[in-house]
């Protein structure tokens, strides 16, 4: 899984532990709590690679990260697609 990934994972449990029906409390509501948690903080850590993004005068987005992963965070964080390097 990767970070974007957990982030993503991060969001869904958070919503499930907030849905219908879930108390405040409640076994369901704890657990997707700490789940989302720890996925938050493997997001966190996979983001901290961005650190050193910029995006140039054109727009695009260059990262350190490889091609991939600098697209998969762009695509998460709702950035426009740029050419990287």
């Amino acid at each position: 899984m990767n970070g974007p990934e957990h982030y993503a994972a991060a969001q869904e449990y958070l919503a499930a532990a907030k849905a219908d029906g879930v108390q405040p409390g409640d076994a369901a509501e704890v657990s997707n709590l700490a789940i989302a948690q720890v996925h938050a903080t493997l997001a966190l850590a996979a983001a901290t690679a961005m650190a050193g993004s910029v995006v140039t005068a054109h727009g695009a987005v260059k990262t350190a990260l490889p091609a991939v992963d600098g697209k998969a965070w762009q695509a998460v964080a709702g950035v426009a697609p740029g050419k990287q390097g």
